[in-house]
C-alpha cells in the first residue's frame, strides 16, 4: 500500500470516528431534550456529575439504605427524642444525648436526600457524621441499660433489652456504609468516563493529516 493509500485510508477511519462522535453528541443532545420536563436543578446535577444514566444497582442499594434509615433513625430515633422530650424514659438522659439525636436525626435525613439527588461526597459527610453522633448518642442509652440490668433484678423478658436496644440502634451502620460503597463506584465511573473521552480525544482526526 503506497503512502498515498494509506493516509486516504487513515483519513477515511478519522472521519469515521468523527461521524461517531457527532452520531453521540446528538444522540446525547435528544436524551436531554427529551427529558427536559425534569427541573433544573436535577438537569444541573446530572451535569457536573457527568453521569446522566445510573445502573440499576444503584436504586437497589438506595432502597436498602433508606430501609436502614427508616427502621433506626426515622422510627427509633424519633421515639427516642420523643421519649427524652416527653420525660417518657427513666431516668431522665442528659440534654446533651437528646441534642446529639436530633442533630443526628437532621444530618441523616440531608444526607439521604442528597444521596437521590446523586450528590454523592456531600451525602457521605453527611451521613458519616450524622452516624458517629448518632451511635455516641445510642451507646450511652445501651450503656445505662447494662448498667441497670447489672445492678437491678428484672422480669426474664427484660434480660435481653439491652440487645433489643442494640437491634433498633445499630442498622444505622447500613446507611454509611451504603453512602461510602456509592461514593466509590461514582468515582470509579467518573474516572472510567474521563479515561473514554481522553482515549476519543486522542484518536480525534489530525489536521495536517485530513488536510492532505
Amino acid at each position: 500500500m503506497s503512502k498515498k493509500d494509506r493516509l486516504k485510508a487513515q483519513k477515511q477511519k478519522q472521519e469515521k470516528l468523527k461521524k461517531q462522535a457527532e452520531l453521540d453528541e446528538l444522540k446525547q443532545k435528544e436524551e436531554y431534550e427529551s427529558g427536559s420536563k425534569e427541573s433544573k436543578a436535577v438537569r444541573k446535577m446530572k451535569k457536573q456529575s457527568g453521569i446522566k444514566d445510573e445502573p440499576f444497582y444503584y436504586m437497589i442499594l438506595k432502597i436498602i439504605m433508606l430501609l436502614g434509615y427508616g427502621y433506626s433513625v426515622f422510627f427509633y430515633g424519633s421515639i427516642t427524642i420523643i421519649g427524652i422530650l416527653g420525660k417518657y424514659i427513666e431516668p431522665t438522659p442528659p440534654k446533651w444525648v437528646l441534642w446529639v439525636f436530633i442533630g443526628s436525626w437532621i444530618t441523616i435525613t440531608a444526607g439521604m436526600f442528597l444521596s437521590f439527588f446523586k450528590r454523592y461526597f456531600s451525602a457521605f459527610v453527611l451521613c458519616i457524621g450524622g452516624m458517629i453522633a448518632y451511635l455516641h448518642g445510642a451507646n450511652y442509652m445501651i450503656e445505662k441499660i447494662q448498667m441497670y440490668l447489672r445492678t437491678h433484678t428484672v422480669k426474664p423478658e427484660l434480660m435481653d433489652m439491652d440487645k433489643e436496644y442494640m437491634l433498633r440502634y445499630y442498622p444505622i451502620g447500613i446507611v454509611g456504609f451504603i453512602s461510602f460503597v456509592l461514593l466509590v463506584i461514582t468515582v470509579i465511573r467518573l474516572l472510567l468516563i474521563r479515561m473514554r473521552k481522553q482515549q476519543i480525544k486522542d484518536t480525534a482526526p489530525v489536521r495536517s493529516i485530513v488536510e492532505e
